[in-house]
This record gives structure tokens, sequence and C-alpha cells, in this order.
């Protein structure tokens, strides 16, 4: 029997032709790359959640599909056992802390083409002084204003990037990749094709402007093609990063009342917005118990630079996670409802494996009446737990 990829492209046309769920199009074209590239284009309608399985053979990992309320299964071996950093234009940032790797990755990877795309090693980041794979358990030595330390590579990968994002896709020629990284929340930046990661640092028009000053940045976001980063007190506009005219052309107050973590987002009709996860911890022996109580939604007034708590959002559907935080009108996708919240645990505070996700800790927010929805057929179960699943999302495949 010959390969699946050898099909004809006049039958596989007319296979296309007569598929009615757009679920069933998007499975096609995971088949392989050659149907992927045959194939038109085809809209995705949702962001899905890209989960891994704790088995080592095929599938690896599902997309769940909020529509059909059911997983897509995918054989993803480059992905297994790795840890999500962030997902932006349908492309997730992982890294690998094998051990016993000379060159521990950062990639970039399309959960439906498979196409992967290599990211400047954790090493090359500006806190890094040296990186020994032989040293083991003290692979990383960081520079501190005080002399230097080491650290694991696995804690080091787990702890000490937390967040990453771009401005585009990967495989267009412009896209810009900014982490949030360090023990201090620092942020650093990179092209696809480059051999390290620079500090975000440049000339800027707002003072002294210093990448450590202040408190930690605890999200990112492009936002009308500049890049917001968000700590506790401020959010921090970039410009042309990279450029000779690299620049902060605004910094704004956080809304008045801060919780953490707290998400930027850009509404359906592109205003900024901060919303806000209120939780409570409950400590234990064996584990940490994170559980999500509330959300507070902030708009920005653009006149006069201010924050105003907004009680819903009208018929925008949020997602909020790991991911670049996503939002659409509901009028858009039939059967859906508006003025919801559809959130995914965040390992920069789901920190260890030991710790499960509780069903308040994933699931769907009503806005209205401040209640909690789970997603339909998906069961947080223990081959479920590692990484937490994230947000993957693409205009067209």
């Amino acid at each position: 029997m010959g390969q699946w990829s050898e099909l004809l492209g006049e039958l596989l046309d007319v296979i296309d032709m007569h598929l009615n769920s757009h679920d069933d199009k998007v499975r096609v074209r995971a088949v392989c790359v050659s149907w992927n590239s045959h194939l038109p284009k085809v809209h995705i309608q949702l962001p899905r959640l890209l989960q891994a399985f704790e088995n080592q053979r095929n599938p690896t990992h599902g997309l769940y599909s909020l529509l059909e309320s059911n997983f897509d299964l995918l054989y993803l071996p480059k992905l297994q056992g790795k840890l999500y950093k962030g997902s932006s234009y349908g492309w997730v940032v992982a890294t690998d802390d094998s051990p016993g790797k000379t060159t521990p990755d950062i990639f970039v990877i399309n959960p439906v083409t498979k196409v992967t795309i290599q990211l400047p090693p954790r090493y090359t980041f500006p806190d890094v002084k040296a990186y020994n794979v032989d040293n083991v358990d003290n692979e990383y030595t960081f520079l501190t204003p005080n002399g230097h330390y080491s650290m694991p590579s696995s804690f080091v990968h787990l702890h000490l990037i937390e967040k990453v994002v771009l401005s585009s896709s990967p495989s267009s020629e412009d896209c810009l990749v900014v982490a949030i990284y360090g023990e201090f929340g620092n942020l650093a930046w990179c092209r696809c094709n480059d051999n390290g990661w620079t500090s975000l640092s440049g000339n800027f028009i707002h003072g002294n402007f210093s990448p450590t000053r202040g408190s930690p940045f605890t999200d990112i976001l492009f936002y009308k093609g500049k890049l917001h980063a968000m700590n506790q007190r401020e959010i921090i506009v970039f410009e042309n990063i990279g450029g000779p005219d690299q620049k902060v052309t605004q910094i704004l107050q956080t809304p008045p009342h801060y919780t953490s973590p707290m998400y930027l987002v850009e509404s359906s009709s592109g205003e900024l917005l901060v919303a806000g996860r209120v939780t409570d911890y409950t400590d234990e022996p064996a584990k940490t118990t994170r559980t999500t109580l509330d959300f507070k939604l902030y708009k920005f007034d653009s006149i006069n630079l201010s924050w105003t708590e907004v009680k819903n959002i009208g018929d925008d559907m949020m997602f909020l996670g790991l991911n670049s935080s996503l939002s659409f009108s509901s009028r858009k996708f039939l059967g859906y409802k508006g003025n919801r919240i559809y959130f995914t645990e965040d390992p920069m505070i789901f920190l260890y494996k030991e710790n499960k996700i509780e069903d308040s800790n994933i699931g769907i927010f009503n806005l209205e009446d401040g209640t909690f929805e789970s997603f339909p057929g998906f069961k947080c179960i223990p081959r479920f737990l590692w990484p937490p699943p994230i947000w993957v999302y693409d205009a067209q495949l």
C-alpha cells in the first residue's frame, strides 16, 4: 500500500469538497505536510487547547475543540515532555530540559503542520555567564551584581523562561520574538535566525528607563504593532524593537487594583483591556493549590490615559492562559455565548508537576452572573496534567 502523501491531488480535492464539518477539514490538513500544502487554507473558528498526553506512544497530544467538545489526536514527538512557554499565530513556543543535551532547545512548532523553527538556546540570554552540560545539576552559571551562582537546567527552563510572544508568524522574515526571563522578570528579544537573545534596551524618550527597574514584568502583548509589557506598577510601550530608533513611546500606570496574574488583552473592537485573575492559595505539605475565584476587567481610555473597570465585555469571548491573550466576538460563531472568559492554568504559577489542575483553574467564567462552567467533554484527569494545556489559534492553517 502506498503512502497517504502519495494520494492523487484530484481525489484529495473531491474528499475535501464533501467534508461539511470545519473540524474534519482541519483534520484532513493535519494528516501530512503534502496534504496541507495542496489543499486551500481554511479559517480556524476558535482557539483550541493543545494538551499533552502522558504516554510516549501515538498519539502524544490532542487539540481540544470547543465546537465539537472532543480532542483531535496528534503525533508530536518533538513536543513530548517539553514545557510550553507561549503561543502566538498558531505556533507554540516550547523548551527542552532533557538531561545531557549539549544544546537545550527553545523552538516554535505549528502543531497542525508540524513545522519546527529553532530559537537561540537559553544559555544565550543576557543573564547567563556560562553553560556546561557536563556540570550536572549546575549547568548554568548566572551573573549578578555581586558575583555569580550556578543552577540546574531543569530549574532554569521551568522557572526562568516565563513567557514568550511573537509579533507575527515565525515563517515571516520580520517576526520578532520577545521573552520574559530570569529571576527579575526582565525582557529579551531575538529573531528566528539569530544566534542569541538581546536585552530589551536602547534609546528611550521617557527618561532613563531601564529594563531592570521596578517590579518584574508579568505579561507581554503585541498591541497595534507595539510591544506592551506589564509589571505591577506600569505598562511599558516599546516601538521599533531591534531597530536604530528603538524607543519607549509610552509608560502607563496599571489599573488601580492589581491582582496576580493579570493579562493584557485586545478586545474584538481593538480596545486595550487588562484582565485580573482573583485567586486563593491553599498550602499543603505535598502541594500548593490555587483556586480561581473571580476576574476583574479594566478598559484603557487612550484620551484621558486612565483605566475604567468594566463588568461585562458584551459579545466578546476572551481566551486567557500562557498564550498571547485573545478575544473574539461571539456573533461570528454560531452557538457560542459572549461575555465569557475561557481560561486555562498558567504555568508561571503552576510550577510543580506534583500539583493538580483543579476544575476551578480551567474552564469558562460567566461575567454576567459570576459562575464557572467546565469545558464540555474535557476532563481534568491525571494523565492530562503536565504541562498545563495552552490555547492555540491562527486565522489560517
